[in-house]
């Protein structure tokens, strides 16, 4: 009898490993209305998608899976989140530059780096060229990168502000906590204008409490890839920093005045794995409070 409770267990245990290395294989289309007071009627009803953390992840040939759920979204705009490749010596990025001149064809794309593309300008010694070649593929195509840096967006004669945030490696390093308070994005981005609605793109989702304090109205992240395993009532596992339960995790939060939209990531790596927690398309749709 012990024998075949055994044998019980090791199927299922097998079935659960293959489901959840399969889970990596698919993605879902997760949606979210942000409404406030602040934001312009011009924007009201205005669709964004949300992409993060691609890590050269394809579905289908060219990705043609990824970009016919978008396509099928019919989004008025693109943020990109930040890592969209992997940073790993000798690595073809070629798929997701492939990725990314496809979407900036239909679409506008917004577009700030996380920690692998920020890692592969700051470690030269270990990657090499693959940063300038990177930047250099990504400046040919029609799409807006926001280093540190914002931009207008106009509609119908009213604008929202769009910041992308870049911040330096060692804010993702294990162990070693870095605290972050609005005057450090006041001397990244300069100071916020309370009367103007602030989209934040900002791949780090730890610091969220200092985008609040700084003045943004909507952040969008990415990097803690869900907490790789999602745990009924609890949440996410494990977040990249190997903190138990992160607070952050995936989804939507509210601080102070600011929201935050979490996407669990459109990719994975490192471990490719990932259970009740598959890969996410996020959809934005922008409301007035």
């Amino acid at each position: 009898m012990g024998l075949f409770i055994i044998a019980g267990l090791a199927v299922c245990t097998a079935a659960a490993l293959l489901e959840f290395h399969m889970e990596t294989k698919r993605f879902v289309v997760t949606r979210y209305t942000i409404r406030s007071k602040k934001l312009p009627k011009a924007f009201c009803g205005v669709k964004m998608a949300l992409i993060s953390d691609l890590h050269n992840k394809v579905y289908g040939e060219e990705n043609e899976r990824l970009l016919g759920a978008v396509k099928r979204e019919k989004p008025d705009y693109i943020l990109i989140a930040g890592d969209i490749l992997t940073a790993k010596r000798g690595e073809d990025f070629s798929t997701s530059v492939s990725f990314l001149e496809k979407l900036a064809k239909s679409y506008p794309v917004y577009y700030s780096f996380g920690n692998h593309e920020s890692r592969l300008k700051e470690k030269k010694e270990h990657y090499g060229t693959m940063a300038a070649e990177y930047e250099r593929a990504i400046g040919k195509l029609p799409l807006h990168m926001l280093h540190n840096q914002k931009m207008e967006i106009r509609r119908n004669g009213d604008t929202i502000l769009i910041y992308g945030l870049e911040i330096g490696t060692e804010y993702y390093y294990r162990f070693k906590p870095y605290n972050m308070t609005g005057n450090y994005l006041n001397k990244k981005l300069g100071r916020a204008n309370a009367e103007q609605f602030h989209l934040l793109i900002a791949h780090n989702p730890y610091f969220f409490p200092a985008y609040a304090e700084w003045g943004a109205d909507l952040v969008v992240s990415g990097h803690n890839h869900g907490g790789i395993v999602q745990v009924p009532f609890l949440g996410g596992l494990v977040d990249p920093k190997l903190r138990l339960f992160p607070k952050y995790d995936k989804g939507l939060f509210q601080e102070r005045d600011a929201q935050l939209v979490l996407s669990g990531g459109t990719g994975s790596h490192s471990p490719n794995f990932r259970a009740l927690n598959p890969p996410e398309l996020v959809i934005i749709t922008l409301e007035k409070e």
